[in-house]
């Protein structure tokens, strides 16, 4: 994403503002440009800090349906599995269609 400052990031890094940044489909059926934001989220650390996190109770929506995501990951964070894949950079993620070019390059 090419930054401007009037771009505004919503619901902490998960949804663009204005809104049409978050768009990846052309209303054609094309493909528009699209791209993934790496999250460093689930970090070894991930244990301790869900405990902190259900305990303040200060999810950006509603608490108390977190409970269970955060028990979780308490109990049995199983982050890797046979799915998963060592991240070798964006051509990979575009090859997984994970993310598009938009055609444009």
């Amino acid at each position: 994403m090419k930054w401007s400052w009037r771009y505004a990031w919503n619901n902490s890094t998960h949804s663009l503002l204005p809104a049409p940044l978050n768009h990846v489909f052309d209303e054609t059926g094309g493909e528009m440009t699209s791209g993934v934001l790496l999250h460093t989220k689930f970090l070894p650390e991930i244990i301790e800090k869900s405990g902190e996190e259900k305990e303040r109770r200060q999810h950006f929506a509603d608490p108390t349906r977190f409970g269970s995501y955060y028990d979780g990951l308490i109990a049995a964070p199983l982050l890797k599995t046979a799915q998963s894949r060592r991240y070798t950079g964006w051509r990979q993620l575009e090859a997984l269609g994970l993310m598009s070019r938009g055609g444009w390059v």
